[in-house]
């Protein structure tokens, strides 16, 4: 078997989505944050694929699944179930190529049922599992219990699948409606302060999703953070799950969450 250094960023980023067992449906949008994340020539701008961006690189994606297919390191199962299951039947062959092709199987819907997933063979989770999720040094930061509430509050909401900073479902309230401009900038600045340092850090990054019925989002950069943030059309004050501001981990900041606050906070919730 090669080394994990030896494989593409795509290569990487769809054998981390096998070990997970994720869809295929949102696999070219993870690829392409990989991308933007590692520094790739070839990465997207600091936004989401667009749909018809995610049609274009079907056959590529495609090829690249077929290739890992064929060495036996990833493999497309069909889901039986709401669940992945060890009794899911391999795609393979034709009908293989078939699904890679199909762009439906490909662009995130949040009426598909998104049939088809991505696996891998335990020997391959045993052999790159520590490189696909390497842990960062973190002997040099505060311990979880030094960390502010707020602090904790954000790395929490990074490593949730969801991850809504704000909007109904989100971490944080809305300002209250009869603030001044300078006192809405206030209360953003109050709420800014545990994040910014792990964006600055590069281990957070903050995303505007403005739609719920597509996985479209827009990186917010650390410079727009605050007027973003006092932007109610920004922030989301409707009803529908997934639209607002939202934050997710970097590899970076999954090493570092890794390196020990994720063992901290798993602690806490395995107490009786």
């Amino acid at each position: 078997m090669c080394s994990w250094d030896s494989l593409t960023i795509t290569e990487q980023t769809l054998i981390r989505r096998a070990m997970a067992q994720n869809p295929l449906a949102g696999t070219i949008q993870a690829s392409g944050m990989a991308l933007r994340w590692a520094g790739a020539e070839d990465a997207p701008p600091p936004r989401s694929y667009s749909e018809t961006e995610q049609r274009e690189l079907v056959p590529r994606l495609g090829a690249v699944v077929v290739g890992l297919a064929d060495r036996g390191l990833v493999s497309v199962q069909e889901a039986e179930g709401r669940f992945p299951a060890a009794s899911d039947p391999a795609v393979t062959g034709g009908q293989l190529h078939a699904v890679l092709a199909d762009p439906a199987n490909w662009l995130w819907n949040p009426n598909s049922s998104c049939r088809f997933y991505l696996a891998t063979p335990d020997a391959v989770r045993e052999q790159w599992g520590n490189e696909a999720y390497p842990t960062a040094d973190v002997s040099g930061l505060p311990t979880w219990d030094e960390l502010s509430i707020t602090q904790r509050e954000v790395l929490v909401c990074a490593a949730e699948a969801s991850g809504m900073l704000t909007g109904p479902f989100g971490i944080w309230e809305d300002p209250p409606g009869d603030l001044s401009d300078a006192e809405r900038l206030d209360w953003v600045d109050r709420q800014l302060t545990p994040l910014v340092p792990f964006v600055r850090a590069g281990w957070i990054e903050v995303q505007h999703h403005p739609d719920a019925d597509s996985d479209a989002f827009t990186v917010i950069p650390i410079g727009s953070l605050r007027s973003a943030l006092a932007d109610p059309s920004i922030r989301y004050e409707g009803d529908g799950w997934g639209v607002g501001v939202g934050c997710t981990f970097t590899f970076a900041g999954l090493a570092t969450w890794r390196g020990g606050w994720s063992h901290a906070w798993g602690s806490r919730l395995n107490v009786d």
